[in-house]
């Protein structure tokens, strides 16, 4: 299994409201070398995105309570600051797809999805968005 290991390790904010799920992913992520914040629903998300505090990567729900990963989305269309943003959806049609990639999601990934699935995609779109910092790792 590959880890992501960093010289600085990038901060991932985590929106997930299956409380399983999100603690899941903060171990395997925090493991790979990211430091995590998590939240459970999307107005958490949307206010810890609008603190001062800046995050790497954001990984969000699609469908989550008080707001949608896709209407946090919606919410920072027009910031050029805003972080990559990966969008996991237990509902992956393709027209769910297409409006987080249309909003600016730079990917979604539909569950269940394998763990280091999503390692590579958080190491591929941080290299993506110019975090060349990275490098990889075998673990025995």
């Amino acid at each position: 299994m590959e880890a992501v290991c960093l010289d600085i390790h990038p901060h991932i904010l985590l929106a997930e409201d299956d409380l399983e799920l999100r603690e899941l992913l903060v171990f395997v992520l925090s493991h790979a070398g990211c430091q995590v914040t998590s939240c459970d629903n999307g107005l958490q998300l949307l206010e810890q995105l609008e603190q001062a505090e800046k995050y790497d990567l954001v990984i969000s729900d699609v469908r989550m309570p008080a707001l949608t990963g896709l209407e946090v989305l919606e919410c920072l269309i027009d910031n050029p600051r805003r972080p990559p943003f990966i969008c996991m959806t237990a509902f992956g049609d393709e027209k769910t797809h297409a409006k987080a990639l249309g909003l600016g999601a730079t990917a979604t990934i539909d569950k269940p999805f394998d763990m280091d699935e999503m390692i590579d995609l958080v190491r591929s779109t941080c290299l993506q968005a110019g975090r060349k910092n990275f490098f990889l790792r075998s673990q025995s």
